[in-house]
């Protein structure tokens, strides 16, 4: 049964297609590629005479029967309006011709496309009626398309039955909810082919153009090295340079890709330079005599007949390193590429230059191999995309609910990704789960283990790629930029001597598990981790509270690893103690590499003081340094005492530091203690007030083992040994890292 009344049946199948196929056969369906170097406009290409123009045009062996079949447009034409008499030939007979005469109309369009597109000129030059053609042809087999699956649909008994009980239900949203899945079901699968389609051509078609870039380039380069020998071999001679001049236009008039045309400028400056001489101070003329060319000096713009000192140079520059021969020099401006290579005439002295020889092509004819290709695959991925949408929407009646189920985790897992990569949620295997739900056993099965392989690929390598490397390449970052971080470095004590007295496994899970720890506790702090070297991780804190955070996250790492030292005593295993230096202020971040391999990074002294604050410890015998910027931060809201007035390895400005005990609390009477008779000692040390100052430290250090005043009491024998000088402003000097 059919839902379409018979006399839009009639106006549509039997009246507006024949009259259709009528005009179509007449209409230019395409034109012949565009003359690069001949004014005259190219001829079109019809329908009706497509066998015999194709043979000229576009020749394929196997696809040249295929053209003949385009005389069965008028005949399906003729078959539509018999059907109009002649009321045995059902509805969908015609409609199956339709379909196939418009499949045939599409492909016969799209040759012409596919194999003289030479050019954006073409598509330029190309006339109203072409499109015209072209577009009423494909939104008529879209038309026909849908009504073929429709006709379909309503040929199931069990479709209709369904319809009908929704209908005396008054539940017609139920059929709306179903085809609201099957359009989502189709944005998924075509979503997905599209990336897929894209991404292939855009490979392809970048692997296409490197290799033809290349090969044209080792052809112009050889052109011109080839003119530079022909001059030096005729020294430079009217008679023998004009004959080769002469073959060269003959050879071009019938060359795949013909060059624009092959000048030779040389200098009339009487300053002699030769090429074994040439070095950074070399002083080039100015070349500007157009000794021979192909073209016609009359037509060559003024800034092609000379060459200047500069260009000069960095000719011979890309001479010398071998950067000629790879790729054109472009001219945006003239819209070419040209090819340039030394003119020399052997002396005794050397090879003496005098000019260049340019080989131009222009740009459009050098690239319009890459051009048709281009169009090619372009139009086949499209037509390949939409063919996709048809069998999609022809077959979602018997996939749509595993595809529901299957669009749903996939779209879990792409969010989960999305989320780690906006920063919304921290970046972790555990956040990018899939969970395989499809019970058939078939292709969707299939397709789901495969998409669960996927992410479990994506899930491995998760962990070895940074959080502002993996968000930073989501936005296609290129540029370093300054930004305000806050830096917290670790660093394990011990490390090498445990890596002695322990297997190589054992190690390593005894790394892992205290970077997990210290991971963990940074990102729950709103904190990244940039790197790890080692027994060493590097972290950041962006934000208006990144120094607060910071330190937090200091804090919780140092209760953490106390808890863990008790641990490793209770089971006799080596007792793990770390080392955090802090600091905040401006870096640059941004790419950080080689060419293959990048990492999003920060670098400036901001980070390097971190790092350097964190190695301090090791001297004090404190836990958590942090930078005087960070103390005026985090003042208000942790016990931090000033520890000393430093320079660090590497730098000559002297910087305050500071050890941050704990998070302020009301139960903080002992260390306000230690902070009070240290603070105290120390301005006493500054005065070189020695024996008040060592009183202090040693009332701290007798009662709460303080290491750092145990540091300055051995600091305060020295300076009664060896009194500082006169000007002493109490700075210490850190001789190591």
């Amino acid at each position: 049964m059919f839902k379409i009344e018979n006399k839009i049946k009639i106006l549509i199948f039997k009246i507006f297609l024949p009259v259709f196929c009528f005009i179509w056969f007449f209409l230019p369906s395409g034109m012949f590629p565009v003359n690069f170097f001949l004014q005259e406009p190219s001829s079109l290409i019809y329908p009706f005479n497509l066998p015999f123009s194709a043979k000229e045009a576009f020749y394929a062996p196997g696809a040249q029967i295929l053209y003949f079949l385009v005389y069965l447009v008028p005949l399906s034409a003729v078959f539509f309006v018999f059907s109009i008499f002649y009321k045995k030939i059902k509805t969908p007979w015609v409609y199956s011709t339709a379909l196939l005469t418009l499949s045939l109309m599409l492909f016969l369009n799209l040759n012409p496309l596919i194999h003289c597109a030479n050019s954006i000129n073409w598509f330029r030059e190309l006339p109203f009626p072409v499109y015209f053609s072209i577009i009423s042809v494909f939104i008529l087999h879209v038309f026909f398309s849908l009504y073929g699956i429709r006709l379909l649909r309503t040929r199931n008994e069990n479709f209709i039955d369904y319809e009908t009980y929704c209908r005396s239900q008054n539940q017609e949203e139920k059929p709306g909810k179903r085809n609201k899945i099957k359009t989502k079901l189709l944005v998924i699968l075509i979503g997905l082919v599209f990336i897929l389609l894209f991404l292939f051509a855009f490979i392809l078609l970048s692997s296409y153009k490197k290799m033809l870039v290349e090969t044209l380039s080792d052809k112009g380069a050889i052109q011109a090295e080839q003119t530079s020998s022909v001059y030096n071999s005729s020294e430079g001679r009217y008679d023998k340079i004009a004959a080769y001049f002469a073959s060269q236009r003959a050879g071009n008039a019938s060359a795949g890709i013909p060059f624009l045309r092959i000048d030779v400028i040389i200098t009339d400056s009487a300053r002699q330079i030769y090429l074994e001489n040439i070095d950074n101070g070399t002083e080039f003329p100015e070349y500007g005599v157009l000794a021979y060319t192909t073209g016609t000096p009359k037509n060559i713009p003024p800034e092609d007949k000379k060459i200047t000192s500069l260009q000069a140079a960095y000719f011979i520059k890309r001479f010398e390193n071998g950067t000629y021969n790879k790729e054109p020099i472009l001219d945006s401006q003239n819209q070419t590429c040209k090819f340039v290579y030394p003119v020399t005439l052997s002396r005794p002295q050397g090879k003496k230059l005098v000019g260049f020889s340019v080989v131009t092509y222009k740009q459009e004819v050098f690239m319009y191999p890459y051009f048709q290709i281009k169009v090619c695959v372009f139009t086949v991925v499209i037509i390949f995309i939409y063919f996709s949408i048809l069998l999609t929407l022809f077959i979602s009646d018997y996939i749509v609910n595993p595809l529901l189920f299957l669009r749903v985790n996939v779209r879990k897992a792409s969010d989960s990704l999305s989320e780690m990569m906006s920063g919304s949620t921290k970046i972790s295997p555990q956040n990018l789960i899939y969970n395989d739900v499809i019970k058939t056993r078939d292709e969707i099965k299939d397709l789901s283990l495969e998409i669960g392989n996927m992410v479990t690929v994506i899930r491995g390598i998760t962990p070895y790629i940074s959080a502002s490397t993996l968000r930073s390449a989501e936005k296609d970052s290129r540029k370093s930029t300054g930004k305000e971080l806050c830096f917290l470095f670790t660093d394990i004590r011990g490390f090498t001597s445990l890596c002695e007295t322990l297997p190589p496994k054992e190690v390593v899970s005894i790394l892992n598990h205290y970077l997990d720890l210290e991971t963990e506790i940074i990102l729950n702090n709103g904190g990244d981790v940039d790197k790890f070297v080692g027994d060493e991780m590097m972290a950041f804190f962006s934000g208006a509270k990144k120094e607060y955070n910071a330190c937090k996250a200091a804090m919780e790492i140092r209760k953490v690893m106390a808890e863990e030292q008790k641990k490793s005593i209770a089971r006799g295993l080596p007792v793990i103690s770390i080392g955090i230096g802090i600091n905040t202020g401006k870096v640059v971040f941004g790419p950080v590499g080689s060419s293959t391999r990048k990492d999003f990074t920060s670098i400036g002294d901001t980070v390097n003081l971190a790092a350097r604050l964190e190695g301090a410890n090791k001297a004090y015998g404190s836990k958590s340094l942090v930078s005087e910027a960070v103390f005026e931060k985090v003042n208000s809201f942790f016990i931090c005492r000033e520890l000393d007035f430093i320079t660090v390895k590497g730098k000559t400005k002297p910087v305050r530091i500071y050890e941050v005990l704990q998070i302020a609390t009301k139960s903080s009477e002992k260390l306000m203690e230690i902070k009070n008779l240290f603070e105290k000692g120390l301005g006493y040390y500054r005065k070189k007030n020695w024996d008040k100052a060592e009183s202090f430290f040693r009332e701290c250090n007798a009662k709460y083992q303080d290491k750092p005043s145990v540091v300055f009491l051995e600091r305060i024998q020295h300076f009664r040994q060896n009194p500082p000088p006169a000007k002493w402003n109490g700075v210490f000097k850190m001789e190591v890292k």
